[in-house]
């Protein structure tokens, strides 16, 4: 009976799995699932809407218009950063196109909370203060005086807990991706409270 219970399970997870490997339809192979190109205004059935050479899935993760050519970034960028849940998203116009996990300000060190746009792109920066330092730290967006979207490479605490003095830490896999996506200009918003403790047990 026991193993009839066990092989039962095992089918039910395998068949949960295909089901939820169907639900991601690439029709036109461009990088974009088809739900999302529907929600993006971009053709399903056709890796290169607007015909530049570029595809779909290209342009959106390079915040290029993928409904116009010619290197067109005439789209609303966004991203919003989840303090409580340490959780990122970024947005064209208004369709969230990617997320991460990220490290917040610890408590007495908080990440500002509000509305703030990027004003520069630093593709490398020197981090040194107080306790800290942190030389050759890799995609770094401000968006208020000394605070920063940046890569984090001396931690494994994204989706965690927060570890940083302000700045929202991220994992240099995904912080190069959002570096490319926003540009000067973009909206950034803020929103939660700083978690007291860790959200999962950390990584080892």
């Amino acid at each position: 009976m026991k193993k009839i219970i066990t092989i039962a399970v095992f089918i039910f997870l395998l068949s949960t799995q295909r089901v939820l490997a169907a639900e991601v339809v690439d029709t036109d192979k461009d990088g974009l699932s088809d739900e999302l190109e529907l929600q993006l205004g971009t053709d399903p059935n056709n890796p290169d809407t607007d015909g530049d050479g570029y595809t779909d899935g290209e342009e959106v993760a390079n915040g290029y218009n993928p409904l116009v050519g010619n290197n067109d970034r005439n789209v609303k960028r966004s991203v919003s950063v989840d303090l409580d849940t340490q959780t990122m998203q970024y947005y064209m116009n208004g369709v969230a196109v990617g997320e991460a996990p990220v490290s917040t300000g610890i408590i007495g060190r908080e990440t500002p909370v509000g509305d703030f746009k990027i004003f520069k792109k630093v593709p490398v920066v020197h981090y040194k203060g107080p306790g800290y330092d942190l030389p050759n730290t890799k995609w770094n967006l401000e968006f208020k005086k000394t605070y920063y979207l940046h890569g984090a490479y001396w931690h494994k605490q994204f989706g965690i807990r927060p570890m940083s003095h302000g700045c929202v830490n991220i994992a240099y896999v995904d912080a190069e991706k959002i570096y490319k996506f926003l540009q000067i200009g973009d909206d950034v918003k803020i929103s939660g409270k700083t978690p007291h403790h860790a959200l999962v047990l950390a990584k080892k």
